[in-house]
């Protein structure tokens, strides 16, 4: 909201919404129905392009989710400041390093244990901003949505850092595709989740923000944290107590998820042959890649200690989303032309012309929208976010010539659960 301005950001929320998370709901739904195997968009990509492409497209998912699931054990660490002020750097790293371990621990015990708690965290986190919503949005005005962009910022920059957010709201709906091999019935269980997912996420971005700009229509003013601040304006300290109790639990849920789903992306490489095979190697009991768990969570460990921008990792993943959801998106139409075999029991509306349109938006947004707010932060002499992402992308093929030398990598059997 700061960096971007009002009215970019609510904007981008809608126009995200609709061409970008609604494609990867749809799409997800049907290749999901049509592979529900492990591994989920790796296999899409792999089945039309082969494995070359596969490994690129899940290299850069993994190195992408090891930035970004870092970054929530260390916003949990700026909302403990609501009751803590006086916390020294050490002791906020020593925050965020516990938070961690904590968590792969949970993951260790398997996906339905984590899953349940999943669940209970979400409700916690919605009550207190439904109420600061009800109180809130009254206030709202139109108006308040202007300027567009921020001041100080040209138009393509402010628009360009609406996007990237836009896009990081709405990302990696369809990565819950990657433990389809342990859930039951997955393209029941994924349409449900779908249909209530998406409005749900829609109005819990939107309307906190609307609300929030009726409390306090000065956006420029607007801190880390600033939700506990307009709570607490909203309602009283009790709310403003409970929407930082929230943010934790969000930032908790989140990395949750974020540690279940990108741990199982080294473990399906290395169930194919093509990372080391000790990342295959699942609990005899719970059925999780404890390796891959326990690797992720040093290297999350390592960034928690290192990194204190948020804005900088977004940019980060979005210029790795332009690559990924490129192979996706035309995975999708490939399978569409050459596998009509497979048992779609969902399958995107309208033919052929549905499934172009379900592409269009993401295909706009990964080769226009994110080059162009990435040439903005050079632009703006921002340049190391774009840069580090250019890096990652092409240490893909260097990491594939790379494992494809070494010894001890999986083979093509291990690596898949036995709970469905």
């Amino acid at each position: 909201m700061r960096d971007a301005g009002p009215g970019a950001t609510v904007l981008m929320l809608v126009l995200m919404l609709l061409f970008w998370g609604l494609s990867h709901t749809l799409v997800a739904s049907e290749l999901s129905s049509a592979v529900p195997e492990e591994g989920g968009f790796i296999r899409w990509i792999e089945m039309s392009f082969g494995r070359f492409w596969s490994f690129q497209a899940a290299w850069w998912y993994w190195i992408k989710m090891l930035a970004d699931t870092s970054i929530y054990p260390i916003l949990f660490s700026e909302y403990l400041k609501y009751w803590f002020h006086d916390l020294t750097p050490w002791q906020v790293r020593a925050v965020r390093v516990s938070l961690i371990w904590v968590f792969v621990g949970v993951n260790l015990l398997g996906i339905r244990t984590g899953g349940r708690l999943a669940v209970l965290l979400t409700l916690f986190i919605l009550t207190p901003f439904g109420i600061f919503v009800a109180l809130g949005l009254p206030y709202f005005k139109p108006q308040t949505l202007l300027p567009l962009v921020a001041e100080g910022r040209g138009l393509l920059e402010g628009l360009g850092l609406a996007l990237v957010m836009g896009m990081w709201c709405y990302n990696t709906l369809d990565s819950v595709s990657v433990v389809s091999g342990e859930v039951r019935n997955p393209t029941r269980a994924y349409a449900r989740a779908y249909a209530v997912a998406i409005p749900c996420i829609f109005l819990v971005y939107i309307l906190p923000v609307l609300a929030g700009l009726g409390v306090d229509p000065n956006y420029a003013g607007w801190a880390d944290r600033h939700f506990t601040n307009l709570g607490r304006m909203a309602g009283g300290g009790w709310l403003g107590a409970w929407i930082a109790l929230g943010m934790l639990g969000a930032n908790i849920s989140i990395f949750h998820g974020a540690l279940m789903i990108n741990t199982r992306v080294p473990m399906v490489l290395a169930a194919q042959g093509q990372f080391p095979a000790s990342f295959a190697s699942l609990g005899a009991r719970s059925g999780a890649p404890w390796v891959s768990l326990l690797f992720d969570g040093a290297v999350y460990t390592v960034v928690a200690l290192s990194v204190d921008h948020f804005i900088d990792i977004v940019v980060y993943n979005q210029v790795l989303n332009a690559c990924i959801y490129t192979l996706l998106y035309l995975s999708f139409l490939l399978l569409r032309a050459r596998r009509p075999d497979l048992p779609r029991l969902f399958r995107v509306p309208g033919g052929w012309p549905g499934a172009l349109l379900v592409c269009a938006g993401p295909f706009i947004v990964c080769w226009i929208g994110v080059p162009t707010a990435a040439w903005e932060f050079i632009g703006a002499r921002r340049w190391e976010p774009v840069g580090a992402a250019l890096l990652a992308v092409f240490s893909a093929p260097l990491a594939w010539w790379f494992l494809a030398r070494q010894p001890g990598r999986g083979g093509n059997s291990a690596g898949r659960s036995p709970a469905r």
